[in-house]
């Protein structure tokens, strides 16, 4: 499967952050969270009427605005029966 932007990624799947789009500023608020090109992140719900998406990382939950959740491109890994 190709990359996506994290909004568009299913849900309960592992996932491998391929890029982190955005200026310095972004990158290191990602950083802070743990979010950074290789890591490894499970995508837990999007939420509804442009809510946020819900993230786990390093068995952290982080909600994500969605106009942050689409700098973040993705790749999908595994489902959850694999």
């Amino acid at each position: 499967m190709g990359y996506t932007e994290l909004t568009k990624a299913p849900c309960n799947q592992t996932l491998e952050v391929i890029t982190v789009n955005g200026d310095a500023g972004w990158e290191k608020r990602f950083e802070a969270m743990g979010i950074r090109k290789g890591r490894r992140i499970r995508k837990i719900a999007t939420q509804p009427f442009g809510g946020p998406v819900v993230i786990e990382v390093n068995s952290s939950k982080i909600s994500l605005g969605r106009n942050i959740a689409a700098k973040i491109e993705v790749e999908v890994l595994a489902s959850p029966s694999a």
